[in-house]
This record gives structure tokens, sequence and C-alpha cells, in this order.
């Protein structure tokens, strides 16, 4: 297992599995580590403070490249269960994450990339797709849910029916917004929103929307590039340049001056999850309904 890791963290590890899951009388609940911030809300919401929870990306950081600190990876050591996007393009789960579960198949598994798989409309990524941010989809994350409730009560047997409650009170929030977004957004002719980082390319998937993104693949563009993006936009009639807390956006404030254009900031990020996605459809809004 230790050979799968980065070498930087193999001695915090082991560590870890020297010192063991009992040590001073530690930590009981079961452990689940979640990728990111707004996934962790939906092991807060079915399960509360029966377990303890870990979260590896913290708001605010570049999920395509963040690393994991030693003490993010003694807490995966001991985990029970891991909530995990299973994107490609996820650097950190593709180095760190997936390595340690292919060594582990004890460990309880959640994955964002797998629970749509059945659905034509909504399974795996593409060849090709870049986007990790799969939990933009109000979908996918209800239908995450659903498993994660199945997993959780495995852990926790003797919680069953309030993990049933909870989850259903859950599925009829999820399913409420995911009815709130998709009458917004069928309410507006405009189809296509310029983005600069292109994060939600999921949640445009959900709703037969179009992202065009400034950026691609973590790389600024090209004058050429950009001067394509700044003919269709201008073609198009757009007015606002959505941009990503945290990101930098230099491409999008050169494209918004030679537009005339706003930018205007959301947080796909953003811990509280449900109420970050109807601020993220009220950013989304105000980008289609212009002109």
């Amino acid at each position: 297992m230790l050979r799968a890791l980065d070498p930087r963290l193999r001695l915090a590890v082991a560590c870890a599995l020297l010192l063991g899951s009992g040590a001073a009388g530690g930590e009981q609940r079961p452990r689940v580590v979640v990728s990111v911030a707004p996934m962790a809300q939906l092991v807060e919401r079915l399960a509360g403070d029966a377990v303890a929870l870990e979260v590896l990306v913290p708001r605010g950081a570049d999920v395509e490249s963040y690393s994991p600190t030693p003490q993010q990876m003694v807490t995966l050591a001991r985990a029970d269960l891991v909530f995990a996007v299973g994107h490609p393009a996820f650097l950190l789960e593709r180095r760190q994450l997936d390595p340690w579960l292919a060594t582990h198949p004890e460990v309880a598994r959640v994955l964002l990339s797998e629970v749509l798989k059945k659905s034509e409309a909504g399974g795996a990524p593409a060849a090709g797709d870049h986007d990790p941010h799969l939990w933009v989809s109000p979908r996918r994350m209800r239908a995450a849910a659903g498993e994660l409730a199945a997993a959780l009560v495995r852990l926790l047997p003797d919680a069953g029916v309030a993990l049933e409650a909870r989850r259903r009170s859950l599925d009829a929030e999820i399913a409420a917004l995911d009815a709130e977004l998709g009458r917004r957004f069928a309410a507006l002719s405009r189809r296509s929103f310029l983005i600069h980082h292109p994060a939600l390319g999921h949640l445009a998937r959900d709703y037969g929307l179009e992202q065009v993104a400034i950026e691609h693949e973590g790389k600024e563009p090209s004058p050429a590039g950009l001067a394509r993006t700044i003919a269709w936009a201008r073609a198009e009639g757009i007015r606002v340049v959505l941009v990503q807390r945290g990101q930098p956006a230099r491409g999008a404030r050169i494209v918004a001056g030679e537009l005339g254009a706003t930018t205007l900031e959301m947080d796909p990020l953003d811990p509280d999850w449900l109420a970050a996605m109807r601020r993220i459809g009220d950013a989304l809004a105000a980008a289609l309904d212009h002109g």
C-alpha cells in the first residue's frame, strides 16, 4: 500500500498504521473521508455526528491540483468509508486516493462518477471530459445520497431508521432543487453561457445548457483562442462572464473588457451545497437572461 503513495507521505501513513486506531482510547466513530466540502454536506445531513468526517480539498483550493497534507493521509489510512468524485481529471484522487483504494477493497466507497451509469443522460464522464466538478449536478448528487445512505447504514446498523428518515428528507430537498432549477432554466431562451474556468459542465448537462469556457485544461487561452472566444461571445450578445471564486481570471477580465460585459462570481466549492447551488443558479440565470 505504501509504495502506491507519494513518497513524501509514506512516513506519516506508516506512523498512523503503527499507532493504530485506538490510541489513547481514541475516536470510536466510523471515519468517513470525502473529496470536497460540498459532498461533505450529504454525509452531515445523513449521519450527523455519528461519524468522524474529513474533507480532503479545502474551500478555495484548486480541485485539479491540490495535494493532501500528511495528516489527511493519516486520516485516509483509517477510513471506513470514502465518498469520492471518481473523475480522471481529479489529480488528488488519481495520484493518492485511487491507489490506496485499489489496495484496500474492504473500505466502502461511493463514487459520483458511478452513481448514474445506468442513465444515458447522466452516466460516467465521457472521453475527453476534463471537468471533475461532478457535484454541481443535482441529479448526480441525489443518486449519490441514496447510495451513501445505504453505505452509512452498513457502518451504523443501529441507526438505520434515523438514516432512512434523513435520506427521505434530503432526497426531497434535492428533488425540489432540481425541479426549481429545471423550471428556471426552461423559461430562458438563451442556452449558452460563458465561463472562465469550466466548472459547470455537469450542471449544464442536467438542464440542456451549453458551457463555453475561456480556459481549457487549466491553461489560459492562446491569443488566437481568446480572439475566437471573443468573436463568439460578441455574436451571441454575451453580457455576463462567470468566474469561479478563488481562481485566477485574467482571461475573463480581458474578454469582459472587450465585450463591455460584467464578471459574476460563483463558488462550486462552498460547503453549504444546497444553498450554493441556488446561488449558482442565480448567477447562471443572470448570465443567460440578458440581451
